[in-house]
């Protein structure tokens, strides 16, 4: 280690008031150690022997819970330590620490750390004051956000080299602190970021711990640092010092082999790499979305997909969203209700969403809300699904002159398969795992009573199997499966997301207020002056009551709620679909200031 930087930590690690003479007394009791990362420091349920001081480097700290999942508590840098409580109870390590790029500590054994408590006050007082910090977390509930500090960015063609800049330029949007490492100084020169510092770990003439000291500082500094190389030109020494990477790809491009071949390579001899590396891949705006490419790199992490725009480069807003999402190490999701025609109003709510720029990482969506959700993820805007619905949905001008037109042609599209000749105009085979973000349908098998929730698949079977509405069309039959519209059990897919750990939810029930009449009556109509109802009009008022009720319960699982007021308006009316639309665009504008502080609040917890 370079001795230079070693000795220099005296005076730049903060223990309270404690004295150089002080600082240096710990220096001499401990054992400089140095752990690669991927390593592990400490192992949770073992017996504690030592405590730890980071000289420089950053450190995972993670509890495995009872269901087998890791989860991450706190990540710590330069100056924080940690293994001491271990080590004043006398029990368990309640934590593992894992280095998350190359770390050097400080590591004090059991006997010095008594000898330095008793010698020390301050060092006591200090070691009190983070103990105090961790319990009063722990009573309080605070969520603990754990941000990716150091993020790699791949490139590995010319469009792709195009990105780390629209990537920097957003996080500064967004009044980041930001720093960028690179191997192309001269590119970033020319754009209007500063702290721009080359990749000397590529030079060996340079020293690899000055580089590794120099990132580790870059991260106390700001709040993102950006390793930007060339894919050709990476090394396993330098990934594994990113919490993130983002290896960038074309979809319509096949991958070069020597690029994908090396990934591999360093992948099989870094296991630890795989909950790192993560492909982004970018195709252009069109009208059809590219296949899933068959050169890949096998990563734990799920692909992301951007869109960028072929004129100018730039990645959809959406899309920046979502890996800005990811930096932040938040995860945002809307759940769609289902209601028929009212699910019109869905598209209003998320044409508000995007005029104020809030977007999502994953959507739910059961019934009429499976549609805008399918429609959401292929990148449909709120203008076209709305076009959507208008040229499909709706019964040929003629049929309008007959009494309940709308319920009939609404029973020839389910009962003669029509619809899903319509839907399929739009998204011809389209698998959900094609979509721009994750989406998830929801159905109900007659079978089991069990909600069926879709994450893969042909996008148009999952939407059938979702807006499958007993009163107009009979069961889908699946292999052990006989399934109708979601509504029946999940009307507001809110627990579906939150079961996929997504830690902010804004749902959207356009059925929370129930048309104020049943067949013209009221609750003021007397016994003697009641119309008589049919029976697909009592089925349809039973299923939109039921799903009123039990929307209430999976509604409790959302941290924001809208609710248009669709009541003025018949479930299987398609033809209004302008009216729909402004009454969710109001809705969600209502709701805006106070959605966008909560939402931005979320986003941007420390």
């Amino acid at each position: 280690m370079n001795d230079t930087i070693a000795s220099n930590q005296t005076s730049t690690l903060e223990f309270g008031d404690l004295s150089l003479e002080d600082a240096q007394r710990i220096f001499d009791a401990a054992t400089r150690r140095t752990f690669k990362s991927g390593e592990k420091l400490i192992q949770q349920g073992e017996i504690g022997k030592s405590m730890f001081i980071i000289l420089y480097g950053r450190v995972r700290m993670s509890i495995r819970r009872e269901d087998g999942n890791e989860q991450v508590v706190n990540i710590l840098q330069q100056g924080d330590h940690f293994g001491e409580l271990s080590l004043l109870i006398g029990g368990r390590r309640a934590a593992t620490a894992t280095a998350i790029m190359d770390t050097t500590v400080l590591e004090i054994s059991k006997r010095d750390f008594y000898a330095l408590t008793k010698a020390l006050p301050a060092f006591s007082i200090k070691l009190s004051r983070t103990i105090g910090k961790w319990l009063l977390g722990a009573q309080t509930r605070s969520i603990s956000r754990h941000k990716h500090g150091i993020i790699g960015l791949v490139r590995t063609t010319e469009l792709t080299s195009f990105i780390a800049q629209s990537i920097a330029s957003y996080f500064a949007s967004k009044n980041k602190r930001i720093e960028i490492f690179t191997d192309r100084v001269s590119f970033w020169e020319l754009t209007a970021h500063n702290n721009i510092f080359p990749i000397h770990a590529l030079n060996q003439t340079y020293g690899d711990f000055k580089f590794l000291h120099d990132l580790a500082a870059a991260t106390n500094r700001c709040d993102h640092v950006f390793v930007d190389l060339f894919g050709a030109r990476v090394t396993a020494e330098l990934l594994l010092q990113c919490e993130r990477i983002w290896w960038f790809m074309e979809q319509n491009i096949p991958a070069t082999a020597t690029i994908t071949d090396q990934a591999e390579q360093i992948l099989k001899q870094h296991s630890e790499l795989k909950n790192r590396l993560q492909i982004v891949w970018i195709q252009p705006k069109s009208y059809n979305l590219a296949d899933n490419s068959p050169s890949t790199i096998s990563t734990h992490l799920d692909p992301i997909r951007c869109i960028y725009n072929a004129y100018n480069k730039e990645v959809r807003p959406a899309d920046m969203t979502r890996l800005y999402h990811i930096a932040r190490d938040v995860q945002l999701g809307l759940a769609l209700g289902g209601g028929g025609a009212h699910g019109l109003a869905h598209i209003g709510v998320i044409a508000a969403f995007e005029e104020q720029g809030l977007y999502f990482d994953r959507v739910a969506g059961t019934s009429a809300g499976a549609i805008i959700a399918v429609g959401l993820g292929a990148g449909f805007n709120p203008k076209h699904l709305l076009n959507l619905f208008n040229n499909e949905m709706k019964p040929p001008r003629i049929l309008t002159y007959f009494p309940k037109a709308t319920q009939f042609h609404l029973w020839t599209l389910f009962r003669f398969g029509l619809i899903e000749h319509r839907f399929r105009k739009y998204l011809k085979d389209l698998k959900l795992e094609q979509l721009l973000l994750p989406v998830h349908t929801i159905s109900t098998d007659l079978i089991t009573g069990q909600a069926v929730i879709r994450s893969s698949g042909e996008a148009v079977s999952c939407v059938l199997e979702s807006i499958n509405y007993p009163v107009f069309g009979k069961p889908i039959w699946r292999d052990g499966l006989a399934l109708v519209d979601g509504g029946v059990l999940i009307n507001v897919p809110s627990s579906v997301l939150r079961k996929q750990q997504t830690g902010y939810i804004v749902a959207v029930d356009v059925g929370a207020k129930l048309q104020p009449t049943f067949g013209k009556n009221t609750p003021q109509t007397r016994a003697s002056e009641m119309k008589h109802v049919g029976y697909f009009s009592t089925l349809n008022r039973v299923l939109e009551v039921s799903s009123y009720e039990l929307a209430k319960m999976h509604m409790s699982e959302s941290d924001f709620l809208i609710t248009p007021d669709t009541s003025a308006y018949p479930f299987a009316d398609f033809t209004r679909g302008e009216q729909l639309f402004e009454i969710g665009y109001n809705a969600a504008q209502k709701a805006m200031p106070e959605l966008k502080q909560s939402y931005e609040r979320f986003v941007e917890m420390e």
